[in-house]
């Protein structure tokens, strides 16, 4: 259990980690979404004429797809996030007189695209899969995406997940050399690495560096006060982290990862719920007097997290001397192999020894 200033603590990270692992584009709340039409569906014509509908399609038969903007929803909450969806679906049963059915379940699905996060809940119309229901966010405004369709899971990514977010600002960086807002932590892009802007509620958290890829994203943020960045304190809470995120009970072990820039990392990931295509990583980054809090998601976070510390180097404002002088995470004895390896060493090298007394003891008895 959590001791009453770590569970604060916890509380706090956790928020952080829920806004963060939203991976919503940095994009203004008054932008304009628009969508190309995939093959076979078309401009249903509604767009602009009810208040809120920014995109309307229509599909084979009666296949639709609406995107309109949305009361303001508490996204970093499963459970207000669930009652919005479930409420969303009976007006729809309501006003269509059908009878779409929801399991409660709600998934956070994201496309990396667009680099859009959303929120969804699927339902079935006479045991078939007929409905998804998603809410996400652009900048500070909610919007509420529902498809109908004979197979939506086939076609949510074609159409959500190509959703043109506007404004540019989301634009990755694929070449040359990125650094963090505070100029202490480099890396070079290619190969796989790719950074993006910062929305400007991360820069208000403190963040400092996105880098995706291999469908995942890493970010940073960075730390200040002497609690926050102790060490051992630090990294306490990270496997618990770690599952809150996930939605599950518990998260991998404390692993440690290498900087080329010489301090250690550590981290905790976890599979997103039943969801084993998805993954989160909570970590920490020892860095001089202070230290990075680091957050991931995606298909491969916690491999894309090594490597994403493997490339890491000391930015134009870091100090070498301090940089060499960060401070190393302990990581729990019970959970290293080598110490357990040396550790079964020991203790059949007793055992033999015992063996053999027991041997000479025996002999001798009968010798005298």
């Amino acid at each position: 259990m959590l001791n009453y200033r770590a569970k604060m603590k916890y509380d706090r990270c956790a928020s952080a980690l829920c806004l963060l692992l939203g991976l919503v584009t940095s994009v203004s709340a008054s932008a304009v979404l628009t969508l190309e039409s995939p093959p076979g569906w078309s401009d249903a014509a509604i767009a602009g004429k009810d208040n809120g509908i920014l995109i309307a399609l229509k599909g084979p038969e009666t296949s639709s797809f609406v995107v309109k903007r949305a009361r303001e929803v508490a996204l970093d909450n499963p459970a207000v996030v669930r009652g919005y969806l479930q409420d969303v679906l009976k007006g729809i049963n309501k006003v269509g007189q059908s009878d779409y059915r929801g399991d409660g379940r709600v998934e956070t699905v994201t496309f990396f695209r667009n680099g859009l996060s959303a929120h969804v809940m699927r339902a079935r119309l006479r045991g078939e899969e007929r409905m998804i229901l998603g809410v996400f966010e652009v900048g500070t405004q909610a919007h509420l995406a529902v498809l109908i369709s004979a197979a939506p899971g086939a076609m949510l990514a074609p159409l959500l997940g190509a959703i043109d977010l506007g404004s540019g600002a989301n634009a990755l960086r694929e070449t040359g050399t990125v650094r963090s807002e505070d100029a202490q932590l480099e890396v070079a892009l290619g190969g796989g690495l790719q950074s993006r802007p910062l929305l400007e509620a991360e820069l208000a958290k403190g963040f400092v560096l996105a880098i995706r890829g291999a469908g995942s994203e890493i970010l940073f943020q960075k730390l200040s006060n002497a609690e926050a960045t102790n060490p051992q304190k630090q990294s306490a809470t990270l496997r618990d982290l770690a599952a809150a995120a996930a939605g599950r009970q518990a998260a991998s072990p404390l692993l440690s990862a290498p900087t080329a820039a010489g301090p250690v990392g550590v981290y905790s990931w976890a599979k997103v719920g039943d969801d084993s295509s998805q993954r989160v990583v909570a970590g920490y980054l020892p860095w001089c007097y202070w230290g990075y809090q680091i957050f991931g998601r995606g298909s491969a976070a916690d491999d894309f997290l090594v490597g994403v510390l493997a490339a890491l180097k000391a930015g134009p404002g870091a100090s070498p001397a301090l940089v060499a002088g960060s401070p190393r995470v302990p990581l729990s004895r019970g959970f290293e192999p080598g110490l357990l390896f040396w550790g079964a060493i020991i203790v059949a090298a007793i055992g033999v020894i015992l063996l053999l007394w027991s041997w000479r003891q025996k002999n001798a008895n009968l010798g005298g």
